[in-house]
């Protein structure tokens, strides 16, 4: 598999190879596509709800969520992506978005046509499967979002989405201590678990009164995983880890 420094494209390939077994000849059809490195600033979208579906892409650093509004532009955040997520996947399929696409910092996608990488899934069964496990797991963690803001409490609520957040981007190893930024401001976190940016400060206190976490600024170290986990009522099932 090639290097991602050798063709940003690269990432792509990375990213469906965690799903299925990609083979060479689709890989060097992933490679040739065209693309174009986007940047995004906070507020920027990437895809807005209603408009034209014919992109796609890959997230390479940075935050973006994907978002609904209801007419008195109250949001809610469905999925947060990050680097190394596949970005607006839907447009292989659905001609006209759902929902937005929205940066939540400054960040980097690289963006192809939605019609080429549908025509080499078309083409590649391997691919397809990829992309539709992809898109499977995606759906799994809108599940377990609406139980998280349904049938949780705050303090669970939020502890889930920080054992959800070190996971995804650090994997299962060796969390005790571990420490990571999270780059999203508590109105941004509020927006993501159905509370205000002050029940969401008054939680986070919480969380590291209790000995659980600890905070420096925006930095969190995870200081007891195990009783975090028992809180959040958290399992990596529906994360679908397995490659």
């Amino acid at each position: 598999m090639p290097r991602p420094d050798e063709n940003p494209l690269a990432r792509v390939v990375e990213k469906l190879g965690e799903r299925a077994p990609i083979s060479n000849k689709a890989i060097a059809a992933i490679l040739q596509m065209p693309y174009v490195v986007k940047q995004l600033y906070r507020g920027d979208f990437f895809v807005r709800e209603g408009a034209t579906a014919d992109k796609c892409g890959i997230l390479t650093s940075g935050l973006i969520v994907c978002q609904k509004t209801n007419r008195e532009g109250d949001r809610q955040n469905l999925l947060v992506k990050i680097p190394g997520d596949v970005l607006g996947l839907q447009s292989l399929y659905l001609d006209t978005p759902d929902h937005n696409i929205q940066a939540l910092n400054r960040c980097r996608i690289i963006v192809v046509p939605s019609e080429l990488l549908k025509a080499i899934s078309d083409e590649f069964l391997a691919v397809r499967d990829a992309i539709s496990r992809i898109m499977l797991t995606e759906a799994s963690m809108l599940r377990e979002r609406i139980l998280n803001i349904g049938r949780r409490d705050a303090r669970a609520r939020v502890a889930h989405f920080l054992c959800e957040f070190a996971v995804r981007t650090g994997g299962t190893d060796k969390i005790n201590d571990r420490s990571f930024e999270l780059l999203m401001t508590q109105e941004q976190l509020g927006d993501a678990l159905g509370l205000t940016a002050v029940h969401i400060n008054r939680t986070l206190q919480l969380l590291t009164r209790d000995g659980l976490i600890a905070r420096d600024g925006r930095n969190i170290r995870f200081v007891d995983w195990d009783r975090l986990l028992d809180i959040a009522d958290f399992s990596t099932r529906y994360l679908h880890l397995e490659k």
